[in-house]
């Protein structure tokens, strides 16, 4: 059985948000207004696809001491077109068993379960909304959205160590990596947190 991801067409998210900023600050209410068009739709029709705008919750972590969870992502996951890039989120499609009664919890359903997949934390976490991250200057960005929200913990630890190197860093740490490459939501993301 073939995976099926939420998305929505990319012409009503271009009418319902009016700009062409890679780093779009609308209410979260306003997004969800977005979602109430989006639906499941098999990954494997539409993941190159630009008729469609494929919904991805994207987590950035910050701990007490003001770092940032930075991931380098290994020739092991998934994403072939994102390998060996630093990334600073953790996130990854809504699925159809995260489908919930409203669009906003199926939101949600899928945001956690990425959570969980992926990290272990010591507490559990407050979220701040950050707005939308639309990028279309690559192949992987121009079929996705990023919904940016930063992750306010203690401690977290990366759970797929095969799939990715992770450590924490300062955002001016960050900031002077040399010799590597940021993903594009990466450097959209370090330039509005």
């Amino acid at each position: 059985m073939s995976e099926h991801v939420f998305a929505v067409p990319t012409e009503l998210f271009v009418e319902k948000i009016h700009t062409n900023d890679n780093f779009i600050k609308i209410n979260f209410t306003q997004f969800i207004e977005v979602l109430e068009y989006g639906d499941f739709f098999e990954r494997n029709k539409i993941e190159d696809d630009t008729s469609f705008k494929q919904i991805i919750p994207y987590i950035v972590f910050k701990n007490k001491n003001n770092k940032f969870l930075v991931l380098k992502r290994t020739e092991n996951q998934g994403e072939k077109r994102l390998h060996n890039l630093i990334s600073l989120g953790i996130g990854g499609h809504i699925n159809k068993r995260d489908e919930g009664y409203t669009k906003e919890q199926t939101f949600f359903n899928g945001m956690d379960r990425e959570i969980n997949e992926e990290l272990w934390l010591s507490h559990s976490a407050k979220y701040v909304y950050k707005g939308i991250i639309r990028d279309n200057s690559e192949d992987v960005s121009n079929v996705h959205i990023g919904v940016l929200f930063e992750g306010y913990v203690e401690y977290a630890e990366i759970k797929e160590v095969d799939n990715f190197e992770s450590t924490w860093l300062t955002k001016s740490e960050i900031e002077k990596l040399e010799n590597v490459k940021l993903e594009t939501w990466a450097k959209i993301t370090l330039e509005n947190i």
